[in-house]
């Protein structure tokens, strides 16, 4: 599991050329264990726009940060549901 420390929610300017630039992504999830994490650790590990990702397995919501850049939090939500699994973007 990709573990991470989050301080402080922000956004990273875009970099020259375009792009969205580095933002964190907040949601739902109905991933309530190790297994559940390690089912969808090899889908958000592996995709180029992912930067760092942690799940709170103590959090009612058991949320999933995602550092990304340039990634629609849709995209996201995809990867989870494809792979069985409950994501909602949290705003």
């Amino acid at each position: 599991m990709n573990l991470f420390q989050i301080s402080e929610v922000s956004t990273v300017p875009p970099v020259a050329g375009g792009g969205k630039g580095v933002e964190i992504l907040v949601f739902k999830t109905n991933l309530t264990d190790t297994k559940r994490v390690s089912d969808v650790e090899p889908l958000l590990d592996v995709h180029p726009h992912i930067v760092q990702w942690n799940v709170d397995l103590k959090d009612c919501d058991n949320i999933l940060r995602v550092v990304s850049r340039d990634i629609d939090a849709r995209e996201i939500e995809h990867l989870l549901l494809n792979a069985g699994y409950y994501c909602e973007e949290l705003q």
